[in-house]
Formats: C-alpha cells, sequence, structure tokens
C-alpha cells in the first residue's frame, strides 16, 4: 500500500532584495515559485537541475530549516498531518532529517565527533548512560566503514569523504523515516562519489528509509531515485519514473540536461538545444519561464504559464503537450 510522507502545497520561498540606507525591499528572488509535489514511502525522489534552480531551498523546506514566503510542507507521522514550518515535537522533527554538500562546514570544528553527535540524543533522553550513547554511536561508525576510536577525533582530521559518512551517522542516528540529502558528493573525488553512494544504497534498505536526493548530475539522480523530478527556475518542470525520464524525456530542459550526457532521441532532430545561461531568478520571463532558451517555443509561450499536466503516466509542464498549444 503507498503511504504519503511528504506533501508539498503551492509550496513559495521568496527572498526578499534589499537596497538602501532604509533597506527597502525592491523586489524577491523567487527561489520556489508554486511547487505541488508528493513523496511516497519507499519511492526514492530525486530533484535535478542546474545551479540557481531551487533545489537546495526546496530541500531546506521540506526539512522546516526555511519557512515558506506561501503554503505548507506536510510530513505524515501515524496517520496525522505535521506542517514543518511549525514548531514540533521533538520526536517529528528527528523523522526529517538532512545531509549537506559540504560536510566540513555541518560540523563544528571545536567539537569533537562525540560531543556533536551526541548532543542530540541526550536530548531526546532515550539512553541510560553516556556509555550507552557511545556504544550506540561506535556500533553506527562501524556501520559506515569508520572506527570506533574516531569519536575522539575533531573534524580536520578527516578526509572529505569521511566526514560526510560522519554527516550520514549524524542523520541515521536519530532514526529518521525521510532524509534530505543536498548533493552529498559533488564535493568529493571521483573515486570516493561511488562509495558513498552505495553506501547510501545500503544505509538505505537496512533503516527503511526514504531519500529525496537533490543533485545536478542526472547520472546520480537515476541511479538514486525511482522517480526523478526536474527543476527549472523554481518551478517543477518534468516528473517521471526514473527510467522513463531517462530514456523519453518529455519537457526541452529535461532533454538539455540529458545532452551533456547522452545523445537526446527527438521528433525535432533539426531543433538544436540552446545551452546558454538562465535567467535570473529575480527577473523571470513572463509565460514559460524557459521559452528564451527552447527551440520549441510558441506564441503561447509568452504570455501563459504551462501548468504540470499528466501526459504519458508522467507529469510536465509545457505547452508542447497543452490543448492550449493551437490556441490564438
Amino acid at each position: 500500500m503507498n503511504e504519503e510522507l511528504i506533501i508539498a502545497d503551492n509550496l513559495k520561498v521568496y527572498f526578499p532584495i534589499r537596497r538602501g540606507i532604509f533597506l527597502q525591499t525592491i523586489g524577491y528572488v523567487k527561489a520556489v515559485d508554486g511547487i505541488n509535489l508528493t513523496v511516497m514511502k519507499n519511492q526514492d525522489l530525486s530533484i535535478v537541475g542546474e545551479s540557481g534552480s531551487g533545489k537546495t531551498t526546496l530541500g531546506k523546506a521540506i526539512v522546516g530549516l526555511i519557512r515558506p514566503t506561501k503554503g505548507n510542507v506536510f510530513y505524515m507521522f501515524n496517520n496525522k498531518n505535521f506542517d514543518m514550518s511549525q514548531n514540533l515535537p521533538i520526536e517529528i522533527r528527528q523523522s526529517v532529517q538532512m545531509i549537506f554538500q559540504d560536510p566540513f562546514s555541518s560540523l563544528n570544528p571545536r567539537l569533537k565527533i562525540i560531543d556533536t553527535l551526541k548532543e542530540a540524543l541526550e536530548i531526546r533522553n532515550i539512553f541510560k548512560s553516556r556509555n550507552d550513547i557511545i556504544d550506540y554511536l561506535g556500533d553506527l561508525l562501524q556501520k559506515v566503514g569508520l572506527k570506533r576510536e574516531y569519536l575522539y577525533r575533531y573534524p580536520h582530521e578527516f578526509s572529505g569523504g569521511q566526514r560526510q559518512r560522519i554527516s550520514i551517522v549524524r542523520a541515521i542516528s536519530m532514526k529518521p523515516k525521510v532524509i534530505v540529502l543536498d548533493e552529498p558528493t559533488s564535493s568529493l573525488d571521483v573515486s570516493v562519489q561511488s562509495q558513498v553512494l552505495n553506501l547510501l544504497q545500503d544505509i538505505k534498505r537496512e533503516y527503511d528509509l526514504t531519500y529525496i536526493f537533490i543533485t545536478h548530475n542526472i547520472s546520480v539522480a537515476k541511479y538514486m531515485g525511482q522517480k526523478i523530478a526536474v527543476m527549472y527556475l523554481g518551478k517543477i518542470v518534468e516528473i517521471n519514473e526514473a527510467d522513463n525520464l531517462i530514456n523519453a524525456p518529455l519537457h526541452p530542459y529535461t532533454k538539455l540536461l540529458l545532452s551533456a550526457v547522452i545523445e537526446v532521441q527527438s521528433e525535432h532532430v533539426e531543433k538544436e538545444l540552446k545551452i546558454g545561461e538562465p535567467p535570473s531568478p529575480v527577473n523571470i520571463p513572463s509565460g514559460c519561464r524557459f521559452r528564451n532558451r527552447c527551440p520549441f517555443a510558441m506564441e503561447i509561450c509568452e504570455r501563459t504559464e504551462p501548468e504540470l499536466i499528466e501526459h504519458e503516466n508522467a507529469l510536465v509542464a509545457c505547452h508542447l503537450y497543452s490543448d492550449l498549444k493551437n490556441k490564438p
């Protein structure tokens, strides 16, 4: 039976732009601009897109690190909806964890690993003694391929791959149901990336986790997610099963991303995809926000923003698949 875990409802996150002596608001960066998304239990979702597409902001809003400008993110726990932007019981809050891109910046350089990891466990007050916490964390370190004695070292004494493994321990020590992973391998050497990705897959199976995996690499997105959501300038433009999205992409932007790694088959082979640079999230184009880079842009794309609609068991926001495309 499918079980909903995370529901984003018309989620918007805008950051004000302030200028002048009195710091007046002159505009907004629309990092996340009206996203509707549902993540099912054990159906890992990868979120892919270029830098500046809003992926990280969406991830932080999901775990409650950023308060939405509008809309909500709900987490389903024991058949009840909990708004992640509100003050929640620690049991609920720790059920949704996040692993960040840079493990060093997420670890306190002044604290030994044991002191960083045990803080949240002490708050929950579920262990009888400090020794119980040490044994628990030591076992988790061994599960991710590290030694128990590493608990008594400082973050600077580890390699990037080791620090990311420590971040994984911190996340799973809370016994979460959902983990948002924000490009957890992008700062690592290529030789280490595959090791960490394989470890994450093993951890997921052992702890019955659901991943929301944020990446700019569509190949990694396919490896880590059963479904892939493609983001562009704060919007989701396509959601599909990973294999289907890779083999038969619908949205022109998805084809652009794929063209960097594989040869994309298209019905319109004479039309070349325009790589270029995305517009500023401060000055988003009218209508379809991808139209300035799209070789299939039509008149309707200038005046009407496409909605996310169902097409061939996928969701796509493009007028190529809309009933409006032939209307004046």
